[in-house]
């Protein structure tokens, strides 16, 4: 079996973008000495050659749009890492790559072949990219229904699995839910909530429910609500939609002065480097950012080969990793 850049990522544990660009000699790339050593050493150990690109592939310019400003972006990790891993796959494949971000649809070239479209879009968004490039797929919202490819984690799964692992250990449960827009204002269903209220059955309590924007300001103002229901009504464990609203959650425990997870429980959705550096780590529900971006490219590559296709929805499990904000 051929060696990938994803084998020598596992293997000098760092990203698959800092592989690519270190055996690509990017000479952009801030990555100490020892770290490009490691990486070189390691391909070399495993005897890796790098693809040859097809002729008939070189030629297709793909369009990766970004629902996230620039920079809103750089603070949320989540569609940051999909982006880089997208550009990386695509490239790597031989595809010709341009961003568009805060879906400036009017800035995808004419000349499109295809496009990979990054979050959260509306009906009217999608008609527009289609009628730019009929070979669209889009990762991290689910548009099977509406008839376009798309890759999307197993929201129920993860929760459902996160509530059941907690209840095991915690008397209570709560959750800080998300609730979002297209740019263009269309409201956008999340599963996480209907399935936290699945997965508690009985148990669930509308009290320790709160809904934040995905924000870290709407993460420290919800976690205050659930905090100020006092020590016998709070939630003993609670779980976050994302990343960032856990760092506002985790600063309004850290003003209480509880202690985490002795006195209060937390976990995250996504588990992105912010995850792991926090104080405590944050034990969490981990979506595979580098596979959806995988998958992505591998579904608009089969609909730049092979025509006549019906639509096709891929979905990436997640897994619970644990830490020391609670026990899983």
């Amino acid at each position: 079996m051929a060696v990938t850049l994803r084998d020598i990522a596992k293997r000098a544990d760092v990203s698959l973008a800092t592989v690519s660009r270190v055996l690509n000699d990017d000479p952009q790339l801030a990555v100490s000495e020892e770290t490009r050593k490691r990486i070189l050493t390691i391909a070399e150990e495993l005897s890796y050659t790098k693809r040859r690109r097809r002729d008939n592939v070189t030629r297709h310019k793909v369009v990766i749009v970004q629902w996230y400003p620039e920079m809103q972006e750089l603070t949320d990790l989540y569609y940051l890492n999909i982006r880089i891993n997208v550009e990386k796959e695509a490239q790597e494949a031989g595809l010709v790559t341009e961003t568009v971000f805060a879906n400036n649809l009017a800035q995808i070239p004419k000349d499109t072949a295809g496009i990979i479209a990054l979050g959260k879009f509306s009906v009217a968004q999608l008609k527009r990219m289609r009628a730019v490039s009929k070979e669209l797929v889009v990762i991290d919202s689910d548009v099977l229904s509406q008839g376009y490819d798309c890759v999307v984690p197993d929201f129920e799964g993860g929760i459902t699995q996160a509530t059941q692992a907690l209840l095991a250990h915690y008397q209570s449960v709560g959750m800080i839910a998300g609730h979002e827009t297209t740019t263009d204002g269309k409201p956008v269903v999340d599963e996480r909530e209907s399935a936290f209220k699945a997965a508690m059955g009985s148990q669930f309590k509308p009290e320790s429910l709160r809904t934040g924007d995905y924000s870290e300001a709407s993460g420290y103002q919800e976690m205050q609500a659930l905090l100020a229901l006092g020590p016998k009504q709070r939630p003993r464990a609670v779980i976050v939609a994302n990343d960032v609203m856990t760092v506002g959650a985790l600063r309004a425990i850290h003003e209480a002065n509880l202690a985490i997870p002795n006195e209060i429980a937390i976990v995250t959705f996504n588990d992105t480097s912010v995850a792991r550096y926090m104080y405590p780590p944050l034990s969490a529900i981990r979506v595979p950012t580098e596979q959806m971006a995988a998958m992505g490219v591998a579904l608009l590559h089969q609909r730049l080969t092979v025509s006549d296709l019906a639509p096709q929805r891929v979905v990436v499990g997640t897994s619970l990793v644990q830490r020391q904000s609670a026990e899983l």
